[in-house]
């Protein structure tokens, strides 16, 4: 059965200590701006009509909240702290006398309530920072993060293979590799999963300078204007897939996004202008090798024969299609031996391979928007707040570990990180909010340069399509035909 707290009358004596703290000011400020009721709303469908009544859930979400706020990562602390401070109590409601909700009340509620109900609680109070004057942009940043798991790497792991194809097709993709400057993925017999036995939906993540350690994966959604979480979530797809995810979801216009070379992808390109939203992603560029090798605008294609023409004048005839539908040219083993200009070509390996993407037109189209001055702004906008966010919650929040075990468990942890970032905005917000004559004359000059500012852009936005629309690119016939299928001629 569903409890509620009843209000409790006040102390006849005057409390011991008159003087407020900083800490008391914050938990009162919450409690007068943010409406806790809707959480309440949210539980209720979990408990019956009859039996014994349970705690408030206003009560328990204020208190996990405290535990975020004031970074106190273990639940028995969480009890001790709101026991012994007087701030603590007077924001859940309790009095000096009444017995404190035991740290066992947390794991029951959280496994009880689920992500989802945390998640509802999250977008309930975004709606309510909009009421309280913060209106979204129509820009969102995009960008994931590694929390380290409740997992020890040393006893407790197991390895997992599973076979992708035959050591006899394996050996022959091997041996035909070994000739290649860089190997590609395609020929990888099966792949090696180390799961740990403590939270086998953690995944091991490697580096060449750290040492390896089991990891969650959270993606966040943030607007670019007010910085605020839009969404939050823990799973272990690709960026694309949780951006896309995340935009879908969306019922508040999108006309950008920003996020980092993670992003970068033709598929990422293809689906956000299919949605009408500009991407500005810093590209990726595969076919743009790293070292003393020269780029893929260095070679000439030649379409009589589907080669290309290296600097040297040696031939690259077409070899295969990488998994990732990439177009393998490889030039012969003995050009590459006698070319004089080896050392400025390779790095390693005996002959030089060039990968060619089918989308290679959209890449550059990408390279030209991204010139624009939006673009810069954008990716600024997306190192303050994106990168400020993850910072502040794990430096802060208690988000660079997992407090519980399970991507649900990690989950509600980032999803109530996410409510109390929302919250600290809006209260800043309301702080920084001009009530005079004179600061609602400096936002009028900021609101009348903004339009300015989009002025000027929707023309140098103009300027760069015309430019686009001419620019010639590495099959002209196939560019023509995807760019009229996805509306951009």
């Amino acid at each position: 059965m569903l409890g509620k707290k009843k209000q409790r009358q006040e102390n006849l004596f005057c409390p011991l200590c008159s003087q407020v703290s900083e800490r008391q000011t914050l938990l009162r400020a919450i409690n007068s701006l943010i409406d806790f009721t809707p959480f309440r709303e949210k539980a209720a469908p979990y408990f019956g009509d009859t039996g014994r009544p349970s705690i408030d859930p206003i009560v328990m979400i204020k208190m996990m909240l405290l535990g975020y706020l004031f970074d106190i990562r273990s639940d028995r602390k969480l009890v001790d702290e709101c026991a012994d401070r007087i701030s603590f109590r007077e924001f859940i409601g309790y009095g000096s006398d009444e017995n404190i909700p035991t740290h066992a009340n947390f794991t029951r509620w959280r496994q009880l309530l689920g992500p989802q109900t945390f998640k509802d609680f999250l977008y309930e109070i975004l709606s309510q920072s909009e009421k309280g004057g913060m209106k979204l942009g129509n820009c969102r940043l995009f960008d994931s993060t590694k929390v380290q798991a409740r997992a020890a790497t040393t006893s407790n792991a197991k390895v997992e293979l599973e076979l992708e194809s035959q050591p006899d097709e394996y050996l022959d993709a091997f041996n035909w590799q070994t000739d290649c400057d860089e190997p590609t993925q395609d020929t990888r017999y099966g792949e090696k999963l180390v799961v740990s036995t403590n939270d086998p939906e953690a995944r091991l993540l490697r580096h060449s300078n750290e040492p390896s350690r089991f990891v969650h994966k959270v993606h966040a959604d943030v607007d670019s204007k007010t910085g605020l979480v839009v969404d939050i979530a823990v799973s272990h797809k690709t960026e694309h897939e949780m951006m896309i995810e995340f935009l879908k979801k969306e019922s508040r216009p999108v006309e950008c996004i920003g996020a980092d070379k993670g992003y970068s992808t033709a598929d990422c390109y293809k689906d956000l202008l299919s949605m009408g939203i500009t991407p500005f992603i810093p590209v990726f560029d595969h076919a743009n090798d790293k070292g003393k090798k020269y780029h893929l605008s260095d070679f000439v294609y030649q379409p009589e024969t589907d080669s290309y023409m290296c600097p040297a004048g040696n031939e690259l005839r077409y070899a295969y299609i990488t998994k990732q539908n990439q177009t393998a040219y490889l030039a012969a083993e003995s050009d590459c031996q006698s070319c004089p200009l080896r050392d400025k070509c390779l790095n390693k390996g005996k002959r030089r391979t060039l990968t060619v993407s089918e989308d290679r037109w959209l890449i550059e189209m990408m390279k030209q928007q991204n010139r624009l001055p939006k673009y810069i702004r954008v990716m600024q906008r997306r190192k303050t707040v994106m990168e400020g966010t993850w910072a502040h919650a794990k430096e802060w929040l208690g988000m660079s570990r997992a407090r519980g075990i399970g991507s649900a468990s990690m989950e509600i942890q980032a999803t109530l990180v996410a409510v109390t970032i929302n919250i600290k905005k809006l209260l800043g917000h309301l702080r920084d909010t001009p009530k005079s004559a004179s600061g609602n004359v400096f936002a009028l000059i900021r609101l009348l340069l903004s339009v300015i500012e989009a002025s000027i852009e929707a023309k140098i936005g103009y300027i760069w399509c015309e430019v686009v629309n001419v620019r010639l690119f590495w099959h002209p016939q196939e560019a023509a035909l995807l760019r009229s299928s996805h509306g951009l001629l």
